[in-house]
């Protein structure tokens, strides 16, 4: 192993913790260098319901990757996602004169601050803020302002702010596993970042990410942020579904849609659904399969795409849907979304971007991944201006919280 900096990251997902140590070489390709999960105990919704539990789990994760990746790892980066997060439009605007001047970085900078101060719930901090576009003198459309000559600058921007105290619980829970809170990145971005390339965020698409009880989505276009969502269902009730309808346990329910799994009933032999009501222990067929899982997965896109509403119109993403997500993984799932939304779909899971993908286990591991990118430096989470407290030379205390085995003491984050 080289003296390459690496960055450490952690996904909180909503069934398993994922964390990986990517090693960021400068000027070179990113590489993982080694990956751990465990499961997400006492962990719901994007926080920490049992302080107890939870640390203990941090800790059981990082010791694994530790020894994995032969670092003594000292703190890492994290993810925000949940019900908590709000997004929000605002608005700014500033005087340059009656005359009109040349618009400058300050002008830039003072009309962002102007669009920051939108009240929000006390109990709420801004996580990020993204200009969606910039008008001068009442002419809109504007991407970059700099340069133009006017005497009044405005901005629309989308915001997204978090509960402070779940975020403050986080940092806690992850301190009373003995590491540091270093930075956090809002989960559906940081997977933006991974997995969409500049060209699809200028063209617009639509990230849809079904998780475990949980399907984010990310709309993006003209290289910008245009929103963020959450729909409260996901691979889990898929699970739920499976069980009820055939009468199994959870685990064979999990393991028939992972193995078996079909959420579109065209692409299989038409079964009887009356088996499902008529019958005692039904016996499987790719049929009833479908027939079980096609209404829930197509309720779920559905939803997302209601929650778009009016100003987010379909027209707007030219590079269409991408799909991720655990939840995602059943066959027909592509095809289906293509129907729901009628816009060219397609299904990816890792970045291409990123060298030894092989080191990490089966699983989604987009959000941790998007975040060691995000923490490295190398691409901003979904081109959105991250509003995360971030002293000075953050990144080098990031790359300070680990040291390779063998190499001497940890480097003093502080």
């Amino acid at each position: 192993m080289n003296d390459a900096p690496l960055i450490v990251a952690c996904d909180l997902g909503t069934t398993a913790f994922r964390a990986v140590v990517l090693e960021v070489p400068v000027g070179g390709r990113p590489r993982v260098v080694a990956g751990a999960s465990e499961p997400a105990d006492g962990f719901e919704d994007g926080d920490f319901v049992d302080i107890k539990t939870g640390s203990l789990a941090l800790a059981r994760l990082l010791r694994r990757l530790q020894d994995e990746a032969n670092v003594d790892i000292r703190g890492f980066t994290f993810n925000v996602a949940g019900s908590h997060l709000r997004s929000v439009m605002a608005t700014g605007q500033i005087p340059l004169g009656q005359a009109g001047r040349e618009i400058t970085q300050r002008d830039v900078d003072e009309v962002m601050t102007m669009a920051r101060s939108l009240t929000i719930p006390f109990d709420h901090r801004t996580l990020t803020v993204n200009p969606i576009e910039f008008s001068v003198d009442r002419i809109g459309g504007v991407r970059e302002p700099r340069g133009r000559v006017g005497s009044r600058l405005e901005v629309k921007a989308h915001l997204i702010t978090g509960s402070s105290s779940v975020i403050q619980n986080i940092e806690h829970t992850v301190d009373k596993a003995g590491f540091e809170p270093v930075g956090h990145a809002v989960d559906v971005l940081a997977v933006a970042s991974c997995l969409l390339s500049e060209d699809e965020r200028d063209q617009g698409v639509l990230l849809i990410d079904v998780g475990g009880d949980v399907t984010q989505w990310a709309a993006l276009a003209g290289g910008r942020l245009l929103g963020i969502g959450s729909v409260p269902w996901g691979g889990e009730h898929l699970t739920s579904d499976l069980a009820s309808g055939l009468r199994i346990g959870a685990d064979a329910a999990e393991e028939v849609k992972r193995d078996r799994g079909v959420v579109l009933r065209s692409l299989v032999e038409e079964a009887d659904i009356d088996a499902l009501f008529d019958e005692e222990d039904p016996v499987e067929t790719p049929g009833l399969v479908a027939a079980i899982l096609e209404p829930r997965f197509e309720e779920i896109l559905s939803l997302v795409k209601d929650a778009l509403g009016p100003d987010l119109p379909l027209a707007s993403f030219g590079a269409g849907v991408v799909l991720t997500g655990g939840g995602s993984r059943c066959r027909g799932s592509r095809e289906l979304c293509e129907e729901v939304f009628g816009l060219p779909t397609r299904s990816r899971r890792l970045p291409e971007s990123v060298d030894d993908l092989s080191r990490l286990g089966e699983g989604q591991w987009a959000s941790a991944l998007g975040l060691g990118l995000w923490g490295g430096g190398l691409g901003p989470a979904a081109a959105t201006e991250p509003e995360t407290e971030r002293p000075p030379g953050w990144i080098d205390r990031l790359r300070g919280l680990w040291r390779r085995g063998g190499r001497g003491p940890s480097v003093d984050p502080n």
